[in-house]
C-alpha cells in the first residue's frame, strides 16, 4: 500500500473535515458506521503520547470528531511496535533514528508528530574519579550505549566527528536499560551515552561529569510519534484530532512541566533521578512540514555516513503534514 503524500493527504483532510458530519467507519476501515477507535500502544517514558493518557485530551479531541480513544501498556517499544504491525495497535512513539531505520526497512509506518527539543536530555556522562572531561578523554576509554546505530552510538559518532576524533578509538559496550545505571555506577563502563531516565540516572551520580549534550551537537535525534498506514490513509480526520490534542498536551507542559517529571515518578524514577530530568528542556509537538522533513532526511544522510545503513530512504512518503 503506497501512502497517500503529504499535500495530497492534506487536500484529503480539508474535504474530510469540510464533510464533518459524515459517519466515520471502524479502526479497521469497515466502514460500517461504527465509532473509530485510535489505539494507542503508549511507552513507559515520559513522550507526550503516554502522558496525555492522565490528561484526557486525546479522548475530549477524539469525541469531537466521533472517534474514540484506547490505551495499550505500558509497552516496551519493540513489543508495542510489533503489536501495531499485528494490527492489534494503531500507533505508538519511537525516536528520529529509528523512524529512519523504519522507513529505510519498509515498514508501514507513518510520522505524524514531532516532538522537538534541545537536546538537554541526551548526551555523554563520564563516571566520576575517570578523569574524563572532554571528548578527546573518551580516547581509548569504554563507554555505554544502547545498541549499535541507536541515539547513544549516533551521539558519541557525533562527538567525535565534531571534535574531529577517529570514533574507532573508543570501545562501544552495549547495555539494556536495566544494565546502565549499574554499570556506570559501578564502574564497568568509564562513561555512558544515551537520554531520558538513563542520562538523568548518570548525572545523578555524585562527580559524574557531563562532557557534551545533544544541544552542543548538530544533533536531529528528537521523539516522533507513528502511526500505521492502515489508519492514516482511513482516517485523516481522527489523525488530525489526535495531533491537535498532542499539541495541546504540549502546551499543559509548558505551562507545567511536573506533567513531565510527575511521569517519571509514577514509572517508578528516584528524587534524585527525577531532580535531573527537572532540567531538561521542556519538547514542544511540531508538525511533519518541509522543514521537519529536511532535518529527517539530513539525520538520514548522517545514519549513512556514520555507517548504520547503506543507503538513506526518502521520507517523503513516510510522513504526513497535519499543520
Amino acid at each position: 500500500m503506497k501512502l497517500v503524500p503529504a499535500r495530497t493527504l492534506a487536500v484529503t483532510l480539508a474535504s474530510a473535515l469540510a464533510l464533518g458530519g459524515c459517519a466515520a467507519g471502524g479502526s479497521d476501515g469497515d466502514g460500517d458506521g461504527d465509532a473509530v477507535t485510535f489505539r494507542a500502544a503508549y511507552l513507559p517514558t515520559a513522550n507526550y503520547l503516554t502522558t496525555v493518557k492522565d490528561s484526557g485530551l486525546l479522548e475530549e479531541h477524539a469525541a469531537a470528531v466521533g472517534a474514540d480513544v484506547e490505551w495499550i501498556g505500558p509497552l516496551d517499544p519493540f513489543v508495542a511496535y510489533d503489536t501495531v504491525t499485528a494490527g492489534e495497535a494503531d500507533a505508538s512513539s519511537t525516536g528520529t533514528g529509528y523512524f529512519v531505520n523504519l522507513a529505510a526497512n519498509g515498514d508501514q509506518w507513518v510520522a505524524f508528530a514531532l516532538e522537538k527539543y534541545d537536546g538537554t536530555s541526551q548526551g555523554i556522562v563520564a563516571g566520576p574519579d575517570t578523569g574524563i572531561t572532554s571528548v578527546a578523554d573518551l580516547v581509548g576509554k569504554k563507554i555505554g550505549i544502547d545498541g549499535p546505530g541507536a541515539t547513544g552510538d549516533y551521539l558519541v559518532n557525533l562527538a567525535f566527528e565534531q571534535a574531529g576524533l577517529d570514533v574507532d578509538d573508543v570501545e562501544k559496550v552495549t547495555l539494556d536499560t536495566t544494565t546502565f545505571a549499574t554499570a556506570f555506577a559501578s564502574g564497568q563502563v568509564d562513561a555512558i551515552a544515551s537520554y531520558d531516565q538513563n542520562l538523568a540516572a548518570a548525572l545523578a551520580v555524585p562527580g559524574a561529569v557531563s562532557v557534551v549534550r545533544g544541544a552542543d551537537l548538530p544533533s536531529y535525534n528528537w521523539s516522533i510519534h507513528i502511526v500505521s498506514r492502515d489508519f492514516a490513509e482511513n482516517h485523516p480526520e481522527e489523525l488530525k484530532a489526535i495531533y491537535d490534542g498532542l499539541v495541546e498536551e504540549a502546551a499543559r507542559a509548558a505551562d507545567d512541566p511536573s506533567v513531565i517529571t510527575d511521569a517519571y515518578t509514577a514509572f517508578g524514577a528516584t528524587d534524585e533521578v527525577v531532580e535531573q530530568i527537572a532540567d531538561f528542556d521542556v519538547p514542544t509537538i511540531e508538525p511533519l512540514d518541509d522543514a521537519a522533513l529536511a532535518d529527517l532526511q539530513a539525520l538520514a544522510d548522517q545514519y549513512v555516513e556514520f555507517g548504520f545503513l547503506d543507503e538513506a530512504p526518502d521520507l517523503s512518503d513516510s510522513v504526513i503534514d497535519l499543520s
